[in-house]
């Protein structure tokens, strides 16, 4: 399937302000967003989950953006997306999944902002390393690095971050 759209990952660690730059972004340029569908999985759960668990997750993540992303010919922007569930895998579990990675592998291109984690710390039943940001920050670049993605890291409190972000979609645009 042929992607009519340009389409935008917001990743990173927990608690960074993906989905407020998310949705900023969709709104500023005139887009759509794709919902973190973990977050919804998660919630019908009270936040348990094992290993097979984020399988499950990447597969309706897979799903739901190849859904939005069919339906719209605008920029699209993901609040998260298989990479996050890849990353988070090998994080929580010290080890890589291939069934995860082959799914990563079936996503539409895209380009990526890396949200670092310069914001305070928001408590959420769902969110469990508040701790471990940095470390989990580095995973994802390294992974974006070795992968060959193209991304940029937004950092900054409150509309600079927002302003940053913005910079940031000009020039992937541009790439």
């Amino acid at each position: 399937m042929e992607s009519r759209s340009e389409v935008f990952a917001c990743i990173g660690p927990e608690s960074t302000g993906k989905t407020t730059l998310c949705n900023q972004l969709a709104d500023h340029f005139g887009g759509v967003v794709v919902p973190e569908f973990s977050r919804e999985y998660l919630n019908a759960r009270q936040g348990k989950y094992e290993a097979h668990d984020l399988v499950a997750i990447a597969k309706k993540q897979l799903e739901l953006e190849n859904r939005i992303i069919s339906e719209n010919n605008q920029s699209v922007f993901c609040d998260t997306d298989i990479l996050v569930v890849m990353v988070w895998h090998q994080f929580k579990y010290r080890k890589r999944n291939k069934e995860i990675e082959k799914l990563f592998d079936l996503q539409q291109p895209r380009k990526h902002l890396l949200t670092y984690p310069d914001l305070k710390w928001e408590p959420d039943p769902l969110r469990e390393n508040p701790n471990d940001l940095l470390s989990i920050f580095r995973l994802f670049e390294v992974t974006l690095k070795t992968i060959g993605a193209d991304y940029r890291v937004i950092k900054g409190l409150n509309e600079m971050r927002l302003t940053n972000a913005i910079e940031a979609v000009n020039q992937l645009k541009l790439d």
